[in-house]
């Protein structure tokens, strides 16, 4: 092909001396990885333990090849710089970077990555393309298990310029910027994701329109051509330009966001309510399967190839508005992918960054004043350096053994399910599951139409009537927030299961204390920087903004004080008010 781009063996070079990145695994994500690293001068060494892999690798570059980022390349000069190495101990050896592509299995990962870092250079970047497993996880056989980080592309990672960049909790100072800054270099477009949420952000967004495509299928609304007319001639037009919020922004005219949200966000709250979840039964996705033939064709290297045609044009134009931006127009967004880093624009200086603080919640997941704390310093993690780590405290185990009415026993013991779905999901798939399947259940207990949405209008002889009718209407949220979270469903077993009670002990004796009683202790708990917990602040409803930052201003120099003991103030108030909705 004597039009074909040839790289420079020096193009680009990963931190240190050496241009050897290994990839492990030759599926459809290590081709793509492949095929750009080849694009960029790098050398690749690639274990697979597959006998014909190096034809599996041709064959995939002879599809990938032509649509490069830069122009097309010739297979036999890209094959030049591959070796095939089934080993993974020695394909690892001397390699400045190794990006991993195995099945998403954690045992087969943690085992692998044991495998690598014993192998692999001390300073050599161990990266993972999985696209739900946490990087802590599949450290957790290694000595040093913070040098695992995700780099999770979006398919084909060879064009599209997304990867999602997830550290470890023990990550070393500066990894996650010698992690970006190697992306950057190969042309991707590399997004730190802040907190380790399951899935991640990208694959999220995408399963919520997934759902809503296939309920629509399914129920005859379009056809699946149409649909996917729809979308490319709509929301993916405008996705393509600017991001679901700045969209909507846009939408609001002069008033921006806050003026398309304040005239929709109740009907918004009833829409999401209503959406369907379509059954997937083996025969559903066999239909599916068959329409999709029937409409696109079986030809994968035929359409994959125009795919990445359509994907490169639209790359490609919007470089050259973004090249004819004068220089003080150009957003501080995330640099375009074909771009090398010599040639970026720099940087405007960022502001000191503010101190950073933990934080350690212990709430209930059905106590509504746990949830409006919830809220609120959720609120509070998105205004001001906070990371918050979620745990559960069982109000039921608080209060087991303590004389009280039939009545509030009754109700007591229906407060056992939802917190031991939360023990047994956190023990089965680590703490980051927690905070998600926290905000999936407590959005349909305290939300609009929630279970305890009658209980507001009850009479007080009707009232405790009125909670266990709501407690006992828990199960099917539950499953729905399971199945929100991509958590297995039959996670739904633990709530009549007192084997997770010694669980629910453990995390309540987690607490810290300063000598205090165990009897003090309630729902929210909250310990700042892994001083002594605090119950409270027990708030009676969300405070959102500024007003969420200054309470926790406030709540943390008091928190902070070893004076502190106690601050109680009466609103008069007969209900908590759990959602922004019953404010106004």
């Amino acid at each position: 092909m004597s039009s074909a781009v040839q790289p420079s063996e020096d193009a680009v070079r990963p931190p240190g001396e050496r241009n050897v990145v290994a990839v492990i695994g030759a599926g459809t994500i290590g081709l793509g990885w492949i095929a750009l690293f080849l694009s960029r001068g790098l050398r690749v060494r690639v274990n697979s333990r597959r006998p014909d892999a190096e034809r599996v690798v041709r064959e995939g570059l002879a599809v990938f090849a032509p649509t490069l980022p830069g122009g097309a390349a010739d297979v036999d000069a890209l094959m030049q710089r591959v070796e095939f190495e089934p080993d993974v101990a020695r394909a690892v050896r001397g390699a400045a970077v190794v990006q991993e592509n195995a099945p998403d299995d954690l045992a087969l990962k943690q085992e692998l990555f044991r495998t690598v870092e014993r192998a692999a250079p001390a300073e050599a970047l161990l990266l993972s393309s999985t696209s739900k497993l946490l990087p802590d996880d599949m450290g957790a056989l290694m000595s040093e298990p913070g040098r695992v980080v995700v780099g999770h592309p979006f398919n084909p990672p060879h064009v599209v310029p997304l990867v999602e960049v997830v550290g470890g909790r023990h990550a070393p100072a500066g990894l996650i910027d010698e992690v970006t800054a190697f992306y950057r270099a190969v042309g991707k477009v590399p997004v730190v994701v802040r907190k380790p949420v399951p899935r991640f952000v990208a694959n999220r967004l995408q399963s919520a329109l997934l759902k809503e495509s296939v309920h629509l299928v399914q129920e005859g609304v379009v056809t699946m051509a149409e649909l996917d007319a729809v979308v490319t001639h709509s929301i993916g037009l405008r996705w393509a330009v600017v991001g679901p919020f700045e969209a909507f922004h846009l939408g609001g005219g002069e008033g921006g966001l806050r003026r398309w949200l304040g005239g929709t966000a109740p009907a918004l709250e009833r829409a999401w309510r209503a959406t369907a979840v379509p059954a997937l039964t083996p025969e559903a996705v066999e239909a599916l399967g068959a329409e999709a033939d029937r409409t696109f064709g079986t030809d994968y290297a035929a359409l994959s190839r125009a795919r990445d045609e359509k994907q490169n044009a639209v790359l490609d134009a919007l470089a050259r508005v973004d090249a004819r931006e004068a220089p003080e127009a150009r957003s501080d967004r995330a640099p375009e992918s074909h771009r090398e880093d010599e040639n970026m624009e720099p940087q405007p200086q960022q502001p000191p960054q503010a101190e950073s603080h933990a934080v350690d919640f212990w709430f209930d997941p059905l106590c509504p004043f746990a949830w409006i704390a919830s809220r609120w310093i959720t609120e509070v993690a998105g205004r001001a350096p906070v990371t918050v780590r979620w745990h559960v405290m069982s109000l039921a185990l608080l209060n087991s053994g303590k004389d009280m009415p039939e009545a509030r026993r009754t109700m007591l013991d229906l407060y056992w399910g939802p917190v031991r779905v939360l023990a047994a999901a956190r023990a089965a798939h680590g703490d980051a599951v927690t905070g998600p399947l926290y905000t999936a259940m407590g959005s349909r207990f305290h939300g609009p139409g929630g279970i305890f949405e009658p209980v507001r209008t009850a009479p007080a002889e009707e009232f405790r009537a009125a909670m266990i009718e709501g407690l006992g209407k828990t199960r099917p949220d539950i499953e729905a927030a399971l199945a929100e979270t991509g958590l297995p469903a039959e996670l739904i077993d633990a709530m009549d299961d007192d084997r997770w009670d010694a669980e629910l002990r453990a995390s309540r004796d987690r607490v810290p204390s300063d000598g205090l009683g165990q009897d003090l202790i309630g729902v929210p708990t909250i310990s700042v920087d892994g001083g002594a917990g605090q119950f409270g602040p027990v708030l009676s409803e969300i405070p959102r903004g500024e007003r969420a930052v200054r309470l926790w201003e406030a709540f943390r120099t008091l928190a902070g004080d070893p004076a502190f003991f106690e601050l109680k103030q009466s609103t008069g108030r007969t209900e908590p008010l759990t959602h922004d909705s019953l404010t106004h």
